[in-house]
C-alpha cells in the first residue's frame, strides 16, 4: 500500500510539473504543444544543474545514495518553481 501512494504521489508531481510548465496557446492545440517543449527544452539546464547540486548536498549530508523516485521529486519541485517565475517573466513581458 505504501508503494502505490508513494507511485501516485510521485505521478501527481510529474502532473504539476508539466502543468506548470504548460503553454497555452489560443490558436492550436498543436501550437501549445510546440510553446511547452519550447519551455521545456530551455528550462531543463537549469533544473538539471540545480537537482544535481541539491542532490550531491543531500547525499553528502546523509552519506547514502538518494532513490530515484526523490531525485525525480526534486527535480519536478525545482521544475515547478522555475516554470512559474519563467512564466510570471513571459507574462510580464507580454503585457509591457
Amino acid at each position: 500500500m505504501h508503494a502505490i501512494k508513494k507511485n501516485i504521489s510521485l505521478v501527481a508531481v510529474i502532473i504539476t510539473y508539466l502543468f506548470f510548465n504548460f503553454r497555452y496557446s489560443p490558436e492550436s492545440f498543436a501550437d501549445s504543444i510546440k510553446s511547452t517543449l519550447v519551455q521545456l527544452l530551455l528550462t531543463s539546464p537549469f533544473v538539471v544543474g540545480l537537482t544535481i547540486l541539491v542532490v550531491s548536498f543531500m547525499q553528502r549530508s546523509t552519506g547514502e545514495r538518494l532513490p530515484w523516485d526523490r531525485v525525480a521529486r526534486i527535480y519536478c519541485t525545482l521544475g515547478i518553481i522555475i516554470g512559474f517565475f519563467y512564466a510570471l517573466n513571459e507574462y510580464w513581458l507580454r503585457a509591457n
